[in-house]
C-alpha cells in the first residue's frame, strides 16, 4: 500500500471556517496500512464519512492536533468516539500539545477515557511511533497557543507539516533540518495587515525556498488569500524554484509516492 494525503479541508482562519468557504476537516495521512487524523477542525467526520472512498475512522492508527485552536480541533471528541466504535472499542493514540487536555482543553475528560495511549507532544521531542511510522516534532511555533510542527517518517519517505505560526529566524532551519520529501505548509495570510501570528505568502515563500523540498503543499487559506487565487500562485513559485508546487484544494488527494517519484 502506498502513501497519501487527504485533504479534508483547505480552509483556515475564523470566516472562512464560519462560512465554510472552505472545509476545515484536517487531513487524513496515509502510509501502508497506518492511517493517522491530522488536525480535525469542525465537519471533520461528515466530510472523512463522505469522501470517495470513505476515510473509515475506525480504521484509524491516531489522531494528532498540531494545536487546540477550533479550526484545527473542533471534531477531535467526535473522531475518538467515532475511532473507539463510541467509546465500546478502546484502541488508538491521541498526539497533542499539554495544553489541549489542561488549560482551557479541547480534548473532552469522558472521551479520552476511549483511547489506548496519550501522547503529550513536546518541543522537538520524538519519535513517536504509531504503527510502521515515526513522528517527531519541531521546535515550538510562535502562536498564541501551544503549537508543534509535525514530521512523519515511513520507509525512508519524509512528510512534514507546518501549521500555524507567525515567521520567525530559525524556523525554516528547523524544518530543513528534517529533510523532508514534502512539506504541507499552512498559509493563511496573503498579507500581514494585522499583525497576527500566522505566515504570509512571502513568509511562505521564504520557507519552502530554504527547506527545499522536492514537494510543496499549500493549504488552509484564509480569504485573503483565497482571493489571491493559490493555484496561480503556486504555479508562479514552481516555475521561480524549480520544485513542485501545489495548491491544496477541498478533498484534494496527494499521492505521495508518485509526486515524490516524479519530482527526482
Amino acid at each position: 500500500m502506498g502513501s497519501s494525503i487527504i485533504f479534508l479541508g483547505s480552509g483556515g482562519a475564523r470566516f472562512v471556517v464560519a462560512r465554510q468557504l472552505r472545509a476545515s476537516g484536517g487531513m487524513w495521512f496515509r502510509f501502508g496500512s497506518t492511517q493517522i487524523h491530522v488536525d480535525p477542525g469542525p465537519g471533520a467526520l461528515v466530510r472523512a464519512l463522505s469522501h470517495v472512498p470513505p476515510c473509515n475512522p475506525r480504521e484509524l492508527d491516531a489522531i494528532a492536533l498540531s494545536h487546540k485552536h477550533l479550526d484545527h480541533s473542533g471534531d477531535v471528541n467526535a473522531l475518538i468516539e467515532a475511532m473507539t466504535s463510541g467509546g465500546f472499542r478502546r484502541r488508538g493514540t491521541l498526539l497533542a500539545p499539554a495544553d489541549a487536555f489542561d488549560d482551557e482543553h479541547v480534548v473532552l475528560p469522558y472521551t479520552l477515557r476511549f483511547v489506548e495511549r496519550v501522547e503529550r507532544l513536546t518541543a522537538s521531542s520524538g519519535p513517536y511511533r504509531v504503527g510502521a511510522i515515526e513522528v517527531f516534532t519541531s521546535m515550538r511555533h510562535v502562536h498564541a497557543v501551544e503549537t508543534y510542527g509535525l514530521h512523519f517518517v515511513y520507509d525512508g519517505l519524509r512528510v512534514s507539516y507546518l501549521p500555524c505560526g507567525r515567521y520567525f529566524d530559525g524556523l525554516a532551519a528547523d524544518y530543513a533540518a528534517h529533510r523532508p520529501d514534502v512539506l504541507v505548509v499552512n498559509v493563511l495570510r496573503f498579507a500581514d495587515q494585522m499583525n497576527a501570528d500566522h505566515l504570509t505568502w512571502q513568509d511562505a515563500r521564504r520557507v519552502v525556498a530554504e527547506v527545499r523540498p522536492k514537494v510543496a503543499v499549500f493549504s488552509h487559506f484564509g480569504t485573503k488569500m483565497l482571493e489571491a487565487d493559490p493555484p496561480r500562485l503556486a504555479e508562479q513559485l514552481e516555475d521561480e524554484l524549480g520544485l513542485r508546487v501545489i495548491a491544496a484544494y477541498d478533498d484534494y488527494v496527494l499521492d505521495i509516492d508518485t509526486e515524490v517519484a516524479a519530482a527526482l
